[in-house]
């Protein structure tokens, strides 16, 4: 870290830029002074990274995700295994979407 800069962040213009093109919003992931940014994830993004599950290999499903939604920041969050391992928790979030109820009528 460099001026209590992150390594990847981004500028102001850039997230406006980001949340401009992507209309399901964006998000950040900071894990050991890297930021990576992501665009949250559509049905098909998420129908590919579960059609990465294994039962030999569960990390494949948040490589699959943060694969296509990574748009900018420090690569390092998806290539340093511990710091990809500190962002997959909060991966996992979006992979749950948004929380439905079911009403019987």
């Amino acid at each position: 870290m460099k001026d209590n800069k992150l390594t990847g962040q981004a500028t102001d213009a850039e997230i406006a830029e980001w949340k401009a093109k992507h209309k399901y919003g964006i998000y950040a992931l900071e894990a050991g002074g890297h930021v990576g940014y992501f665009k949250n994830p559509d049905r098909n993004e998420i129908n590919f990274a579960m059609s990465k599950a294994d039962n030999d290999r569960v990390l494949n499903v948040f490589e699959g995700l943060a694969s296509v939604t990574f748009i900018g920041g420090s690569r390092e969050l998806l290539e340093d295994d511990q710091l990809f391992i500190g962002i997959c928790q909060e991966l996992k979030v979006k992979l749950e979407g948004k929380r439905a109820k079911l009403v019987n009528l």
